[in-house]
């Protein structure tokens, strides 16, 4: 009986017509090399899409079904979960359940369920935390079902790889769900939304019923939602239609694409020390900046054998360990190791886009983005970035109780001379304009230090930073905002 066929062939419609090279044998195959069957789920999945599909070519891959292996990890203190991964990101999977053994009660009790739960792990572990890692409360696969997970999944990866592709904020967009609802009526599943909205969900990904069908999908805590066409034409009218802004990720028309690549490559120059730039956020956030101590930075440079770039050593000394992951994640200095490439990868986007790297004796800040492929490249120099992602290591920690505030309506423009921003806006520590210098991101202090400014020139954005909502009042007033605003 057929689980997601259905479903899987609908996804498919929405891309390339490549054949499974997949047939009942080499599932059969399989499944004696194992020792155990494949859920009917997944052997649908193998029957339906071939790993070199489009479909796989963005942030997941299908790993080939010869080269399906079992891996076992510990969940809690006593339980042992062997976990069948069979879709990767980089060196993250993502797989069923087979089977758990309790060390206690002795023998092993294997799954019985067409429907196992979904775990992930690392594949290619790096740190003995890794090693570890059992993850299947997190999204993408918070409590999540086989079966369910798949159509999911597939559904977000065929959006991404549509020929043309734009971005919308759903945190911005008006009324983004009801458009939603209205405007993509199908959800690539056999049941009603209401019955749908029951369950538990990690993608949410949903199509339109006429031909050429436009298809749009989001990871459920992500603020971005994509949605995919054969045409930019298509595009363009529905979001008009729903009134949505939106940014090109893939563009068959010429329109400008949205990070398509790292910024220009940076210019070489000195590291400065960040050290007073890192104090005076301490101070304004009022925390005392006691991060790593001297013995473990020296253990992790004698390890490494060479001194970190001083402001990631600054950095360490000064961020305490409850903010390293706040917002992005920041690697313990017992777990830096350099990669194959040479690399120090210390920092991981929050949602897993991006790896940021240093390089010993070098000024420069490498970015690698999650797609199974992409090489490192020159980001940005090393303090000015550091120093920009300090303050969002304390502006996300929610016991802090700091207040962020996106300045409204922003153009570059206002931070020029005689613009709106300008005149209320100075260096920190005298040094925010220099680190600056070749990197996307620049600090500013206002009203005397209660508020700190950062700008993105990447992503075109200016935030505030405020102490508290008093602050925050009165740095709406000092800008001309009123309290209706």
């Amino acid at each position: 009986m057929a689980v997601i066929s259905e479903e899987l062939h609908k996804i498919k419609s929405f891309g390339s017509d490549r054949k499974s090279a997949v047939a009942e044998g080499d599932i059969s195959q399989k499944e004696a090399e194992l020792g155990f069957q494949l859920p009917a789920a997944l052997r649908e999945l193998y029957l339906c899409f071939h790993p070199d599909d489009p479909a796989f070519s963005e942030k997941g891959k299908l790993i080939p079904l010869e080269e399906l292996r079992a891996y076992k990890r510990i969940c809690w203190t006593d339980t042992e979960v062997t976990v069948l991964p069979f879709c990767r990101y980089e060196r993250y999977g993502y797989g069923f359940e087979v089977s758990r053994h309790n060390k206690k009660a002795g023998g092993e009790d294997c799954i019985t369920s067409e429907d196992p739960r979904m775990w992930g792990i690392y594949i290619e572990p790096e740190t003995n935390k890794e090693k570890k890692h059992l993850n299947s409360r997190d999204i993408p696969c918070n409590e999540a079902v086989l079966s369910q997970w798949i159509v999911e999944w597939l559904g977000y990866q065929q959006t991404l790889a549509q020929p043309s592709v734009v971005a919308v904020n759903k945190d911005k967009a008006p009324d983004y769900w009801k458009k939603v609802r209205e405007f993509f009526p199908d959800n690539f599943f056999d049941m009603s939304m209401e019955a749908l909205a029951k369950r538990k969900r990690n993608f949410v990904v949903n199509c339109t019923e006429e031909s050429p069908g436009i298809i749009c999908g989001s990871i459920l805590y992500s603020r971005m939602a994509y949605f995919g066409g054969i045409s930019d034409k298509e595009l363009e009218g529905i979001m008009k239609q729903m009134g949505f802004k939106y940014v090109w990720i893939k563009s068959q028309s010429g329109h400008p694409v949205y990070n398509a690549a790292p910024p220009q490559a940076p210019r070489e120059r000195e590291l400065l020390s960040i050290a007073l730039v890192l104090q005076f956020l301490c101070d304004f956030a009022g925390i005392e900046g006691r991060g790593a101590r001297e013995e473990s930075l020296n253990r992790a440079e004698t390890r490494l054998g060479n001194p970190l770039p001083l402001p990631l050593a600054e950095f360490y000394r000064c961020l305490p360990g409850r903010f390293y992951a706040s917002y992005n994640v920041l690697r313990p200095l017992s777990g830096l190791k350099p990669t194959k490439d040479g690399r120090l990868n210390f920092l991981e986007e929050n949602q897993a886009v991006y790896h940021w790297a240093a390089e010993l004796n070098s000024p420069f800040l490498y970015r690698r983005a999650n797609n199974g492929g992409a090489g490192w490249s020159e980001y940005g120099i090393l303090d000015g970035f550091l120093a920009a992602e300090f303050l969002w290591a304390l502006a996300c920690d929610e016991e802090l109780g700091l207040v962020l505030w996106e300045f409204p309506d922003f153009e570059p423009e206002m931070l020029q001379q005689g613009g709106k921003l300008k005149a209320y806006l100075s260096p920190i520590a005298g040094i925010t304009e220099q680190i600056a210098a070749g990197n996307t991101r620049k600090l500013y202090q206002a009203m005397e230090g209660q508020a700190v400014g950062l700008y993105d020139s990447e992503e075109r954005t200016f935030w505030f930073v405020t102490r508290d909502e008093a602050a925050q009042e009165r740095l709406e007033k000092m800008l001309g905002f009123s309290s209706e605003d």
